[in-house]
């Protein structure tokens, strides 16, 4: 039984060091209704003096997911809400996007993650989403 302690006290202290050392800070995003093309363009400058990383739950991928959106993307047409479905994108742990010193990044989200109806794409929208990153360390990618 002791050393089932050990490994407990082990792997408590690894994921607490893991937490500690990527801190989240809530970063600003712009973004671009592109009704043309069925979709958002989502952009984030970094304006630190150090690399910043955003993870999977925090900013889209390239085919315009966010992991484990639960609600947490949403885009408002009116009084309508539409939250993104879901997506799980897996265990990655090499999946954070690195954003240099004043670097732009641009991700589209189509429309279809919102189940928008087609009728509807015309109408001024807005997007509720709250992205976070951390500052990058020295192997991030």
């Amino acid at each position: 039984m002791p050393r089932m302690h050990s490994l407990v006290l082990v792997v408590t202290f690894a994921v607490a060091a893991c937490a500690a050392t990527a801190q989240l800070t809530p970063i600003s995003y712009g973004f671009t209704d592109r009704p043309e093309q069925r979709s958002l363009a989502v952009t984030f400058t970094n304006r630190l003096s150090h690399p910043m990383c955003l993870l999977p739950e925090h900013w889209p991928n390239q085919a315009g997911w966010v992991n484990q959106s639960g609600g947490r993307v949403i885009l408002t047409i009116g009084s309508r809400r539409f939250s993104m479905r879901d997506f799980n994108t897996g265990y990655c742990p090499d999946c954070a996007t690195r954003v240099e010193p004043g670097a732009t990044i641009t991700s589209i989200i189509p429309y279809d993650r919102f189940d928008l109806p087609y009728e509807l794409a015309n109408q001024p929208k807005t997007l509720d989403f709250s992205p976070a990153a951390f500052r990058c360390g020295q192997d991030s990618r």
